[in-house]
């Protein structure tokens, strides 16, 4: 099947949203620092018409998107039928997973909470390549390189995407210039509420890639307050078997809170 190739038009909104470059935050090192691991993080507040990174180098640098991923393959799935809707079930297989909280019967929104990675592959599996490579092509995202298999590439295999890129792919989500469905963008930001400070609510996943003892640690998302989005941001560091998983939690809130983007009262913060 051919590779859906993206319009003249897709390419340069593409071209200019990296072309852009990030004002440097140097003192949002820090936080990094703090929690003993090095990274970048990359925020757009377009109501202020605002683009910042700490480690502008680094939030260019393309990574394995391991569960990131998860918000395009929800796209891709509701996009060509793969999966219904938010409360389709998918019928746990009775085998040992990873975590306990895999080893159920899930929703989409159910896996996506839990990032039950078994869900997303079945989904990636129902697609089928031809149709991956095409969506991938579709909503530019990163290189759209699908080795490694229908089911792998995202976890282990050749996919690769920067934290400019994460943004700029989740701000085209929200404000509707990806070539989805209105209704495929309502069913996946309803099931990204990760958490509600005060009058903010912050739609974001994370992600962790290891090869050995080290690999790749992600948070991606946005934040709305009173309904309306305010501001994009993704995180990546590397991480290792000893580095706690809150530390990209802990970095990140501490940089949303300096930017003035959630409410400094961190304990005003609770899962959704």
């Amino acid at each position: 099947m051919k590779r859906f190739a993206p319009t003249l038009a897709m390419m340069l909104a593409s071209l200019n949203a990296q072309a852009v470059p990030p004002v440097a935050v140097p003192q949002w090192e820090r936080h990094f620092a703090f929690q003993g691991v090095s990274g970048t993080f990359v925020l757009d507040e377009p109501g202020a018409n605002r683009l910042r990174a700490y480690d502008e180098a680094r939030a260019s640098e393309r990574f394995l998107p391991a569960s990131t991923f998860k918000i395009a393959n929800a796209l891709i799935g509701l996009e060509t039928g793969a999966v219904v809707d938010e409360h389709e079930v998918f019928r746990w297989d009775g085998k040992p997973k990873r975590f306990d909280a895999w080893e159920r019967d899930h929703t989409l929104a159910s896996a996506m909470a839990d990032s039950a990675v078994w869900v997303f592959q079945a989904i990636a599996r129902r697609v089928g390549k031809p149709a991956m490579g095409e969506w991938l092509d579709r909503l530019d995202y990163g290189n759209r390189d699908m080795t490694g298999g229908v089911d792998q590439f995202w976890l282990q295999g050749g996919l690769r995407i920067s934290a400019q890129e994460q943004v700029a792919f989740l701000r085209r989500l929200v404000e509707g210039r990806l070539p989805v469905t209105a209704r495929s963008r309502r069913i996946v930001r309803g099931i990204l509420v990760a958490e509600r400070c005060g009058d903010a609510v912050i739609r974001a996943k994370t992600g962790t890639a290891m090869s050995g003892k080290e690999g790749i640690a992600w948070w991606v998302g946005w934040v709305e307050r009173r309904g309306e989005p305010v501001a994009y941001f993704a995180l990546n560091y590397r991480t290792f078997e000893e580095t706690p998983r809150k530390a990209r939690f802990e970095i990140g809130h501490a940089i949303l809170e300096e930017a003035g983007v959630i409410p400094k009262a961190r304990e005003v913060c609770k899962a959704a």
